[in-house]
């Protein structure tokens, strides 16, 4: 019988680890280390979870062994202890301790809410910024501005936005299409009046035809490129496109959307992808609190 301690310090043992890995992986093992590696339960899991969250941070961080502080870990730092087992049961499955068919009790488990970064989403000025920019910049393909407008007022992620057709864009009823989501689903996203204004300056293709497709052929056009130097020239280095989707959802939630309409317009299937955006809007309001009133 192989106890889960012993594969987790096997894991420590076969390779370099951080000090908050470290910290981690001692967490579970402390939780979890007496326990036969496959006959660890959903129920003990969510048990050990529990008295993370009810432990809180330490003072010393994740990898001392001082004494609670009596703050709260943040959502990303619970799913990162979730994620660091979910790897000891890969690296077990690897070394064939436990068969390739066997379902971690880690699968399942919902993430924990993560706040946007302040500093990770584009708001409605800087989206202005980058569009006059890439209206300058793009003349050869002449499409990052509809591309752009897309993914800032429907939240489409990048990789349906890639993929919509012509025949996917419905100009009478300001639609556009995705016939497979990311979550395995349909979805239609509502296009603003810009957006429309935007698509229809460009040349009509064929109904089949991608509408951000590439010079050469009916494929996704190549655009990190002209991006990054979109990007650059607006003073946004380093920033990617799923930040106008992130933009998207902090927007909505300081309008007041409520989580389920968030859940819906965006595609969410699960409460804790739309619940950062609450989140972050719930800190919005703190920091004007704390502005006025200090």
């Amino acid at each position: 019988m192989t106890i889960f301690k012993d594969v987790a310090e096997a894991w420590i043992a076969s390779c370099e680890h951080s000090s908050g890995s470290l910290g981690r992986i001692q967490f579970w093992i402390e939780q979890l280390g007496h326990l036969p590696l496959d006959g660890i339960s959903d129920d003990q899991v969510d048990d050990a979870i529990s008295a993370l969250v009810a432990r809180g941070k330490l003072t010393g961080g994740i990898s001392g062994a001082g004494k609670p502080t009596g703050k709260p870990l943040a959502g990303s730092t619970i799913n990162r202890f979730v994620s660091t087992l979910g790897s000891i049961f890969k690296y077990a499955r690897r070394l064939r301790v436990i068969k390739r068919s066997y379902t971690p009790p880690t699968i399942g488990i919902e993430k924990y809410p993560e706040a946007v970064d302040p500093e990770k989403y584009f708001r409605e000025d800087e989206v202005e910024r980058l569009v006059k920019v890439a209206r300058v910049v793009d003349q050869k393909w002449r499409r990052l501005v509809p591309m752009i407008l897309m993914g800032f007022h429907t939240g489409m992620r990048l990789g349906n936005i890639q993929q919509v057709k012509w025949s996917d864009i419905s100009f009478e009823e300001g639609t556009a299409s995705v016939s497979i989501s990311k979550n395995g689903t349909p979805h239609i996203s509502v296009l603003t009046e810009r957006c429309l204004e935007e698509l229809k300056k460009l040349p009509m293709g064929r109904r089949d035809e991608l509408i951000f497709g590439s010079y050469r052929g009916n494929y996704p056009f190549h655009y990190q490129k002209l991006w990054r130097k979109v990007c650059s020239e607006a003073g946004f280095q380093g920033r990617t496109f799923h930040w106008l989707r992130h933009g998207y959802g902090s927007h909505l939630a300081r309008a007041g959307a409520s989580q389920a309409q968030m859940m819906q317009v965006m595609g969410h299937r699960t409460l804790s992808a739309s619940a950062r955006y609450i989140h972050g809007n719930v800190e919005d309001r703190k920091a004007i609190v704390e502005r006025v009133f200090r």
